[in-house]
């Protein structure tokens, strides 16, 4: 049943995606004044857009319902070294940044991730501050049923000390 082939192939790739490896970024730029703050914080993540041609009509609707989602996580000390990484990163490995940048209140990034369909990409840009950052992603790469696209808005809010 192909309209299923996502969900155990290309999904899982997709939510790969969102944690990275830093790799070697001793390259890249990003400024102290924009390091989050360990704590607890609370993720609002929004499908905005599915584009994926080759995928049956309801196909988006479904995975709108089940990547968006609210949830919190705890970032250390030892996390927050990695700048706004720590926050980008969580998950899986297997992905590796391109480009990182965190200036100016800006950040911009772009890495690639190896999935079961081939290659996935994500660009993210957005702002941040020490307690909060709001980042759209484009995801692109063969999902399953061929390439596609999905776009996301994850906004993150310090609550205070982890729990």
């Amino acid at each position: 049943m192909k309209s299923l082939v996502l969900g155990a192939a290309g999904l899982a790739a997709v939510f790969a995606i969102v944690g990275a490896s830093s790799g070697d970024l001793a390259a890249q730029e990003y400024v102290d004044e924009m390091r989050p703050l360990p704590g607890q914080y609370a993720a609002d993540m929004r499908v905005l857009s599915v584009n994926m041609p080759d995928a049956p009509a309801d196909m988006a609707k479904m995975i709108g319902s089940m990547m968006s989602r609210k949830f919190e996580f705890c970032l250390t000390p030892e996390q927050v070294k990695e700048n706004f990484r720590a926050i980008l990163n969580r998950g899986q490995d297997g992905c590796t940044y391109t480009r990182y940048s965190a200036t100016g209140g800006k950040i911009d990034a772009a890495l690639t991730c190896d999935g079961d369909q081939g290659p996935m990409t994500m660009e993210m840009q957005g702002t941040g501050s020490p307690t909060s950052s709001d980042i759209t992603m484009i995801m692109s790469g063969d999902m399953g049923m061929g390439p596609g696209s999905i776009t996301m808005r994850v906004i993150n809010t310090r609550l205070g000390e982890c729990s």
